[in-house]
């Protein structure tokens, strides 16, 4: 099992030590994505295959690593064929994405509020296909999306958060309405399979 003080990854917990001690955000994101695409690139980062078992009920969260200063997370999610999220925000907290395994599908939407604070319209921005190594920053608040894997048997991404994502808000579309409802998701880590 892969943690914080393996050698499997070590050299990403030292390259993500580095880059989120920067101020701004931009600067921290792109230090992050680096650090992650580097490591999956020269192979210096390995989840066992247990880490990579989908789970049946929806999308797995693995959790990697948490910095001990609530810097940052380092969550592995494991999408089984046909497995993927509602539109999400990511709980006012910065986000680099990574695909450590197979490919997935991001689209990205804007969300517009209404009157109602719980419901709002969202704009669609664009979708693009990701694959091994292939990484992507969010920040918010330009960081809404849908994760989906449309093709593989499983396919794993690698998300590393500024700080400890316990809950996201997510966006429902309400039946008969151009309108989406504001709920609040909690969210906690799968055990991996043994």
């Amino acid at each position: 099992m892969a943690t914080s003080g393996s050698p499997t990854t070590q050299s990403l917990i030292e390259r993500l030590d580095e880059a989120t001690q920067a101020t701004d955000f931009e600067t921290i994101t792109q230090g992050v994505k680096s650090a992650l695409q580097d490591c999956i690139a020269e192979d210096k980062l390995h989840l066992d295959d247990a880490w990579c078992e989908p789970c049946e009920n929806g999308y797995g969260r693995r959790l990697v690593h948490r910095d001990p200063n609530g810097r940052y997370s380092v969550v592995a999610m494991i999408w089984g064929e046909g497995q993927g999220t509602p539109i999400h925000d990511h709980d006012d907290k910065w986000c680099v994405e990574c695909v450590y395994q197979g490919e997935i599908e991001v689209t990205s939407y804007e969300v517009c509020p209404t009157a109602d604070p719980d419901k709002v319209t969202v704009e669609f921005c664009g979708t693009v296909d990701a694959t091994i190594g292939e990484a992507g920053a969010l920040i918010p608040p330009h960081d809404y999306h849908v994760i989906q894997n449309q093709k593989q048997p499983t396919a794993v991404t690698i998300h590393v958060y500024g700080g400890e994502m316990e809950g996201c808000n997510v966006y429902l579309p309400i039946e008969g309405t151009n309108l989406f409802q504001r709920t609040r998701k909690s969210l906690c880590y799968d055990d991996i399979a043994s």
